[in-house]
């Protein structure tokens, strides 16, 4: 076997995209991605063209594939996502060993370029029932820290009714002049998470507002009466094409949902969700979506089932820790 590696191009889209529906119908992790989805992937700034997004080869046959993310820092480390996958039916040939360690070895490189002064911690999921994905990672030292779960709900099983809000604060649905502080809320909310990397305006614009996935009008933020630019409390969401042609459904995705810890215990995450339900059957979905850490320090499992959300699949979060460089 002759594996060649090269970064992925725009030429590469097609076998890019059959590859990864060949791999979701085996491992069924709720995730397709078209070429439209790929595309902005490969348009993503933080990348580096040739390096960061590389495939292997097997003659012209695309047979594999790694990402290699190097995220914003944290409180006292940066963190790396990578990922890849194998093609099924060449799976137990060596190639997700050859494609895992040249991933971290790329994974260290972009430590060095972008965060050499700070330790990093390189991360990776995975179902968590995956044992042979775990094997393969373990053999790296990429071992599960934490999990988490994805959760749906069935639109057809939502009513009209709609809280009212506590005292002095308003629902909103999103626009424009909400952007930055909604940015502003999710980094400050997400604070107490492990590992919660804040996000910068590049990341924000790219897998938010310039994402062609983000759906405003389905989007909602609380701002206080007085303040009414400051938001406490949001709701983030997206609508993959992607998920509707492969399982003919229309998904509202909740990308992001958070409170600021003063407005916490108010039933705000609640009264998000239940308006955006809603607002999601009215828009002619059929399902919800979102996914959750098991750990999550806010008890967000819970709201999500009492919204109606149950869960679908468990994730492993994979971590490999990296000195200062």
């Amino acid at each position: 076997m002759s594996i060649e590696l090269r970064g992925l191009t725009r030429e590469d889209l097609p076998a890019w995209s059959r590859l990864l529906a060949a791999a979701e119908a085996v491992d069924d992790t709720g995730e397709h991605y078209n070429e439209a989805d790929l595309e902005e992937e490969l348009a993503n700034p933080d990348l580096e063209v040739g390096k960061d997004v590389v495939g292997a080869f097997d003659a012209d046959e695309l047979v594999g594939y790694f990402l290699v993310y190097a995220l914003s820092e944290a409180a006292g480390f940066a963190k790396i996502h990578v990922q890849g996958i194998v093609r099924p039916d060449r799976r137990g040939q060596g190639i997700g060993t050859v494609l895992v360690g040249r991933m971290l070895t790329r994974a260290d490189e972009a430590h060095a370029e972008k965060h050499a002064r700070l330790p990093a911690k390189v991360t990776t999921s995975g179902r968590s029932d995956n044992t042979g994905q775990a094997e393969l990672f373990a053999r790296f030292g990429l071992l599960p820290e934490r999990w988490s779960f994805s959760m749906r709900a069935d639109l057809a099983d939502v009513d009209g009714s709609l809280p009212v809000l506590p005292d002095a604060l308003l629902l909103r649905r999103y626009d424009e002049s909400l952007d930055a502080a909604m940015m502003a809320a999710h980094n400050e909310a997400f604070l107490d998470h492990p590992n919660f990397t804040p996000w910068n305006d590049v990341m924000w614009k790219q897998w938010v507002t310039d994402s062609r996935s983000f759906r405003p009008e389905l989007s909602f933020v609380v701002v206080e009466e007085q303040r009414p630019d400051r938001v406490v409390a949001y709701l983030q969401t997206a609508e993959f094409d992607a998920h509707h042609q492969a399982t003919g459904r229309r998904e509202g995705y909740v990308g992001k949902v958070g409170t600021l810890r003063g407005f916490r215990g108010r039933g705000l995450a609640s009264a998000l969700l239940r308006h955006s339900l809603v607002a999601y059957r009215d828009a002619g979905l059929d399902e919800a979506a979102l996914d959750v850490d098991s750990e999550n320090p806010t008890g967000a499992l819970g709201v999500y089932e009492r919204a109606g959300f149950r869960v679908e699949r468990r994730f492993a979060d994979y971590v490999l820790d990296r000195p200062a460089r």
